[in-house]
């Protein structure tokens, strides 16, 4: 295994595999087998891809076998790496399943294969984290509209028109707009605090006469 760069890189810059995903694309059930594609998009183009075979046929072998190409040192060559998997049982009955990370042993439902390296692992394994952990606090508003943005098409940046991307659910589309809005306005209130305009965060701001607490800000209420 190739640990280039370990401890300093980004889960949003990583190629990802979440198995509470891949379970929901069957849908898979216990004692079935099913495989699959996945790609990374990016600005509305795939810059990154694996495919998948899920075994659950016998609960104790359970697997999950990841095909992927990497280039590494200017060289492309194709990886296939078997992950373990385990359940726990719910109070509610049936099994949650997780994969185990190869390095660590722990049970994790994502895996990540940072740019330059060659297997999937665990977040805590590769000395990952997330991109809004490393910015100010003025700054995560935008980071996490443009994480939700990321889920669509369309690109990233405040006012940007999101679109429903090929083969979503019109339900989940709706949800991620009505998402959308809402960091929309959390931004606009993070840019005016930024010039200088007093905007309470509290509900009881336009009981009080807040001018700006009676409605929420967009980007066209900025431009």
């Amino acid at each position: 295994m190739i640990w280039a760069n370990r401890g300093k890189g980004l889960v949003e810059d990583c190629l990802t595999v979440d198995l509470a995903q891949l379970m929901r694309l069957g849908p898979m059930r216990d004692e079935l087998s099913g495989d699959g594609f996945l790609e990374r998009r990016q600005g509305g183009e795939a810059i990154g891809s694996v495919r998948f075979r899920l075994d659950l046929r016998e609960a104790h072998a359970a697997r999950i076998v990841l095909t992927y190409s990497v280039v590494v040192d200017e060289k492309q060559r194709s990886v296939s790496q078997r992950i373990r998997l385990a359940f726990t049982v719910p109070q509610f009955g049936g099994r949650r399943w997780w994969m185990l990370c190869p390095v660590t042993g722990e049970r994790v439902r994502c895996l990540h294969l940072p740019p330059g390296n060659d297997r999937f692992a665990s977040r805590k394994a590769w000395g990952l984290s997330y991109r809004v952990e490393r910015l100010g606090r003025s700054d995560r508003q935008f980071e996490r509209l443009f994480r939700m943005q990321r889920k669509l098409d369309g690109g990233t940046g405040w006012g940007v028109e999101p679109l429903r991307r090929k083969g979503m659910w019109q339900r989940t589309y709706a949800h991620h707009l009505g998402r959308l809005a809402a960091l929309d306005a959390d931004c606009g209130v993070a840019l005016l605090r930024l010039m200088g305009v007093p905007y309470p965060a509290s509900k009881g701001a336009e009981a009080k006469g807040d001018p700006l607490a009676s409605k929420s800000l967009t980007h066209n209420d900025i431009v």
